[in-house]
């Protein structure tokens, strides 16, 4: 696989994800397959430095590499990595790799102190000797104002500067910018595109080895309308499978990383006649759509670890009056607000088991923005067959990554609501003088729901224990059976349901070592194994995609981990929870064969960062051993 990439560091507002994003879709229109990623984002505005990553593969991928090809710094402080190490050096680019390229603004002078420490300019050429690195600085911002007396298009001036290095078309360019910008914007950009390659051109900045991994990552023949290939959001994608679903209702408060779900809603639900409220809060939020819902609609809200929290009393409300609630939880990392701009999976728990009380619930959770999109209908149809909180868990990369994906296809979607009444049915119900029962005591367990307003029904619901109408009792028998209705039957039925995505297993089954994830370790742990194998180790990967209710799936787990001779779960936790949910729901503790791989800073898991800790034993409990 012909591979390349490179961060494009900056400050936060200065347009440096604006430009990296730009770069992507380049290639992906000139074939090849990209994800983009933000790597280092402050939460707080104080123009901090930024990274934005950008992975350009020939092939599909998944997540990020370990080392940079090219550092691409449009202020020279992202020069300097302002994390100390654990002895509270800075250190200079630590992911650049050997022989790898800096590309870098020289408009503003360097400044020497980042996050309170001294850095001397020696240093950095001391580094860039060591590391073999190529060195290339460009007044972008002072070309920018003085020629074209715009300093916002400097971004650009590094665009032409990149073309010229890699010996990329410039028709791919000027294609995009005409698909971008209009009129003298338009203009303003193509200047700047020219002024980069031509200065470049004038100083022969070219790269013979990286123009060979161009050549070899470029895909020509997708062009010129041949290519149906997709550059996707995650959020967005969660959005637009919603739509394609029949979601025709969508209340949420933002919060990073779910806030784009609800910018696209409200960008696009009003062409399927839908609705969209931005609530006050996030309790509001869920009580819209659960009212929503009741009232027949299917409804959705999305949100992370804070707002999820907060919405803990309307989703137990939705457990004991049966009603389908669907919701998207961006995982970042916690407690409290934690870190809102970066990664994590420390809501597993909550999502499996938080509300008070106990009630049926399904957890499903997508790895990539395709494997997103068409697990929405999913979702859906699972919330209404079984009436209940239905949540998608995934992560802050997913949510906030771009991916390139196949043609995203709404034909594939078939809408199943469940046990819904008819008319007939109801008319049947009258004529024999018996009144709809909301929650009647059923074989399976599954109720025939009404909505409010539909002919010959009353649909009477609240929080409290309730009879078969839905009135409140606290009478023992029904309670009893109240409980087994909303719990242990649908475990049962639920058991059985092929719609619930199965485990996908990768890799030799016969393998030693064992893997089990789900989300966006995904790719990682793929090349992790590939690394591995190059070494000598064979591996297989467990991925997980129903992570509640485990009962269908216990057999196939129980069977992956009992014929590997260790096993271990990655995962963005400190504490192992999804180690914790397979011990518990599966196999017991078994100490000398579960590890894990573990990671709870907020950055991301990397395939190296896997291998390592894989190779060092692993993780028995939070910490390193």
């Amino acid at each position: 696989m012909a591979d390349f990439q490179f961060a494009a560091a900056g400050r936060a507002g200065d347009g440096s994800f604006t430009a990296a994003r730009f770069f992507a879709e380049v290639m992906k229109d000139l074939g090849a397959w990209v994800t983009i990623w933000r790597e280092d984002i402050y939460s707080n505005i104080e123009t901090r430095p930024t990274v934005f990553g950008v992975r350009i593969s020939s092939d599909r991928i998944y997540g990020p590499n370990d080392l940079w090809d090219m550092l691409w710094a449009l202020d020279q402080s992202a020069i300097i990595d302002d994390s100390p190490d654990k002895q509270g050096r800075i250190t200079p680019f630590p992911r650049l790799r050997e022989g790898g390229v800096l590309l870098y603004d020289t408009s503003k002078r360097l400044q020497l102190v980042n996050a309170g420490h001294e850095v001397k300019v020696e240093m950095i050429g001391e580094l860039l000797e060591e590391k073999k690195a190529l060195s290339f600085g460009i007044a972008m911002g002072e070309m920018a104002s003085g020629q074209l007396e715009s300093y916002r298009v400097r971004n650009t001036v590094a665009l032409g500067v990149m073309a010229e290095m890699l010996d990329l078309p410039d028709e791919a360019f000027y294609e995009r910018f005409a698909r971008t910008f209009k009129n003298e914007i338009l203009e303003l950009n193509k200047k700047a595109y020219a002024l980069g390659k031509d200065y470049a051109k004038e100083q022969d900045w070219k790269l013979p080895n990286l123009r060979k991994t161009f050549a070899a990552i470029l895909r020509p023949n997708r062009r010129n309308g041949s290519d149906n290939r997709q550059f996707i959001l995650g959020n967005e994608a969660i959005a637009h499978g919603a739509l394609a679903a029949g979601c025709r209702f969508y209340a949420g408060y933002p919060i990073t990383p779910a806030s784009e779900v609800l910018e696209e809603m409200a960008k696009h639900m009003p062409k399927f006649g839908g609705a969209i409220m931005q609530a006050d809060d996030e309790m509001s939020a869920s009580l819209h759509v659960l009212g929503a819902s009741y009232a027949g609609a299917r409804a959705m809200t999305a949100t992370s670890g804070p707002g999820f929290s907060l919405m803990q009393e309307p989703f137990s409300a939705s457990l004991i009056n049966e009603t389908p609630v669907v919701v998207g939880l961006a995982q970042r990392g916690g407690p409290g607000t934690g870190l809102p701009t970066r990664t994590g999976q420390e809501d597993l728990n909550m999502a499996v088991f938080g509300s008070h009380g106990e009630g049926f619930r399904i957890v499903l959770a997508p790895s990539d923005a395709e494997e997103a999109y068409y697990m929405m209908p999913t979702l859906f149809n699972l919330a209404e067959r079984y009436q209940c909180l239905s949540i998608l868990l995934y992560d802050q990369f997913l949510a906030q990554s771009m991916y390139t994906t196949d043609l995203l296809d709404p034909e594939r979607f078939v809408i199943d609501r469940g046990n819904l009444i008819s008319p007939d049915e109801l008319l049947a119900l009258q004529e024999r003088g018996e009144p709809y029962r909301r929650y009647a005591l059923t074989a399976d367990g599954l109720s025939p729901r009404a909505f409010p307003g539909q002919a010959g029904a009353i649909v009477y619901a609240n929080s409290n224990e309730h009879d078969e109408g839905g009135y409140t009792t606290e009478e023992q028998v029904l309670r009893y059976d109240m409980m087994l209705k909303r719990v242990t039957k649908r475990l049962a039925l639920a058991a059985q349901d092929d719609d619930f995505p199965a485990p996908e297993v990768h890799g030799d089954e016969d393998a030693e070592i064992g893997f089990i994830g789900y989300g966006a370790t995904y790719g990682p742990i793929l090349e992790a194994m590939e690394r591995l194998a190059s070494q000598g180790t064979s591996c297989k990967f467990l991925k997980l995609r129903t992570i509640w209710p485990l009962d269908r799936d216990v057999p196939m787990i129980k069977e992956f981990i009992e014929k590997a001779h260790k096993v271990f779960t990655v995962e963005q936790t400190i504490s192992g929870q999804l180690r914790g949910l397979i011990q518990r729901e599966v196999c017991g503790p078994m100490p000398l064969k579960f590890r894990s791989v573990l990671r709870w800073d907020g950055r991301l898991i990397t395939p190296g960062y896997i291998v390592d800790r894989v190779l060092a034993g692993g993780e028995l409990i939070g910490g390193e051993e």
